[in-house]
């Protein structure tokens, strides 16, 4: 099956996105029905586990809007190999910061001789089996992005960026403004103008690049500098301030 998201990716249409950390394949069928563009379910920063990636990803895709991404614990080879096994396809990976790290993780999504994907013949991947052409294919339909986290990673964007096996890059802010000591400022100029410098090369190189940014108007200015893919909020974050508001509309 073609990788929707890495297709448009390639032909330059925006996407928009939603982050999930519910860790519920049924909060996942909810927000599956809004139609985004794509849905992360986070690995890193919430309480998921394979088995429940997999159901998730079950009721997203049986809606049928969104394409499923899924970003591991770490640019580690033996989380990385059960997950492309059980069908994801599209990987943000956190924290690379070098050339080498990038490699790294281009190779953990390819088999020998290019790569160190561990083989298996029977999976999700390849419907149990049934997908006779999936070795042949499976390349061209993992999309995977490095996460840019640390200046160091700004830096060196554009040799993560042409790692091969790398289809993109992805800005992390709420890291970067740590790592710039301002941490959770997002509005701070040098934070800001950091970001549009590596959009602006990463563009020239001709390579996709994406975000996560809870606030609209933050959204929008990510869309108009360039950014190809934009998390807009995340699950957790959408039900906790609904609760709130339906709270506080009848007790002070």
């Amino acid at each position: 099956m073609k990788n929707l998201f890495k297709q448009n990716l390639l032909d330059k249409k925006k996407q928009i996105g939603l982050w999930s950390s519910l860790c519920s394949h049924i909060s996942a069928d909810v927000i599956a029905g809004a139609g985004f563009d794509w849905i992360l379910l986070d690995m890193e920063h919430s309480a998921n586990d394979l088995n429940n990636v997999i159901s998730q990803a079950q009721a997203i895709e049986s809606k049928g809007n969104s394409s499923v991404i899924v970003r591991p614990a770490w640019n580690d080879p033996i989380l990385i190999k059960p997950l492309l096994d059980y069908g994801f396809n599209s990987l943000i990976v956190p924290m690379v910061n070098t050339k080498e790290e990038a490699e790294l993780a281009g190779k953990s999504c390819m088999y020998p001789p290019k790569g160190i994907r561990g083989v298996a013949f029977v999976h999700r991947a390849n419907d149990y089996g049934r997908k006779k052409d999936y070795l042949e294919n499976v390349d061209q339909n993992i999309c995977l992005i490095a996460q840019l986290e640390t200046q160091q990673a700004m830096k060196n964007s554009i040799e993560i960026s042409n790692a091969e096996g790398v289809t993109g890059v992805f800005i992390g802010p709420a890291d970067l403004s740590a790592d710039m000591g301002i941490m959770g400022e997002f509005d701070n100029k040098d934070l800001w103008n950091l970001i549009e410098k590596t959009v602006s090369e990463i563009k020239k190189n001709n390579k996709p690049i994406g975000t996560l940014i809870g606030r609209k108007d933050l959204v929008k200015r990510c869309l108009d500098i360039g950014f190809d893919f934009v998390g807009c909020g995340t699950d957790s974050t959408l039900l906790a301030r609904a609760a709130d508001d339906l709270k506080n509309n009848f007790k002070n």
